[in-house]
């Protein structure tokens, strides 16, 4: 039997490999260049903006050393000036005098350096800073301080809906008593995020204010938990790396903007919490599964592009935390309407007609009781103009 022989490669030559390995060269020194220019106008426009946040941090770094307080106090006080000035900071037009609160924080933190090398009181107000501040920021201004300690259990509970979650941690302070952090975070839309945080004189204290945050009904029933994800939980809470400001945060948000993230650090560092939720549950809710179930059930003709249109669909709805894809809470509902109506404009009709389908058919998948569902596809016609509203605090 004849044997086939191996075509030979075609040889390139010399000449020819040369050029292309210079123009491969030529290539990666333009990408090179492109990263490094990216580098350099990114590190020009964070000085530019810390060194608007200079005037703002004088004076603020005045306030501080000013005060009578110290510890514990001093940082609730930085907080709660923090709060409007970067309200009115962060509500400046981006090409003007923006100044985000990183940039502030630097900022301030230049300032008070400069104070603590001639006097204690500056010393004390750059501690303050010092331990409200994530990591990343502490090390980008130079500044260390210890994680304070956590006497106690981390509980979280989430709301009916399973999108609406609370996260409680004991911190230890200077003077004594023991100060329980509440996060309130809402994952109903693109990303969880913190809608309210802040310390409360205990856990059952801060239980309450979280269940009126909620809602009655949504949150009827709850009560504190062990921890027993820790990915879902690392998922939820906020990071320094994670996007910052978006705009439309409230005084109340602002204030604890850097200290929910430098405590959620502490959290998902400890031991206990790790320990817990080593799996993650693959997102097994896609285009196709609706759709066929769609077949199943529908009542009418099948419209022309429906593949398409659950595409459109399935692309709105929040999964960037697998685990919570299934849920649909009328705020995650009203939201993906929302912005199916931004987004497709008058083509969005079809696609919102398919809606109240979708949501009964997560419903079924996570069990829903009737009256959350009913509840949920209410809120499909409901329009609020814009979606702006991002960090607001819901009652479901």
């Amino acid at each position: 039997m004849p044997v086939s022989r191996k075509r030979k490669k075609s040889q390139k030559s010399a000449a020819a490999a040369r050029a292309e390995r210079r123009r491969e060269h030529a290539r990666q020194v333009r990408l090179a260049q492109s990263l490094r220019d990216l580098d350099v106008n990114w590190e020009q426009g964070r000085v530019r903006r810390i060194e608007l946040a200079r005037p703002h941090a004088v004076e603020l770094a005045g306030r501080l050393m000013s005060s009578p307080r110290t510890g514990t106090t001093l940082e609730d006080e930085l907080c709660a000036a923090l709060g409007p000035l970067l309200t009115r900071l962060g509500d400046l037009p981006a090409d003007g005098g923006y100044v985000g609160p990183d940039h502030l924080a630097a900022a301030l933190a230049d300032v008070l350096r400069e104070e603590a090398a001639e006097n204690q009181v500056g010393a004390r107000a750059l501690a303050a800073l010092a331990a409200v501040l994530p990591a990343p920021l502490r090390e980008r201004t130079g500044l260390t301080v210890a994680d304070p300690g956590v006497p106690g259990e981390v509980r979280w509970t989430r709301d009916r809906y399973g999108s609406r979650f609370a996260v409680v941690a004991p911190f230890a302070t200077p003077e004594g008593p023991v100060r329980w952090y509440l996060w309130d975070v809402d994952a109903c839309g693109f990303t969880p995020l913190p809608v309210h945080t802040g310390f409360y004189a205990s856990p059952e204290e801060a239980l309450a204010a979280w269940q009126v945050g909620v809602g009655a009904l949504a949150a009827g029933g709850t009560s504190w938990r062990r921890i027993d994800d820790s990915l879902l939980l690392a998922d939820l809470l906020p990071k320094p790396e994670d996007l910052g400001a978006l705009g439309g945060e409230s005084a109340e948000q602002h204030a604890e903007y850097h200290r929910c993230r430098r405590l959620a650090q502490v959290v998902l560092g400890l031991p206990s919490v790790l320990s817990f939720g080593t799996s993650k549950t693959a997102l097994d809710a896609g285009p196709e599964r609706f759709a066929a179930w769609w077949r199943d059930h529908a009542d009418g003709p099948e419209p022309a592009n429906l593949d398409d249109m659950i595409e459109d669909l399935f692309d709105a709805w929040p999964r960037i935390v697998p685990d919570l894809f299934d849920t649909c809470s009328p705020h995650r509902v009203e939201s993906v309407a929302q912005q199916l109506r931004d987004e497709l404009r008058e083509e969005a009709g079809g696609v919102l007609a398919l809606l109240p389908a979708w949501v009964t058919w997560l419903s079924g998948r996570t069990g829903l009781p009737a009256e959350l569902r009913e509840r949920a596809l209410a809120r499909i016609g409901e329009t609020t103009g814009e979606n702006s509203a991002i960090h607001a605090r819901v009652v479901e």
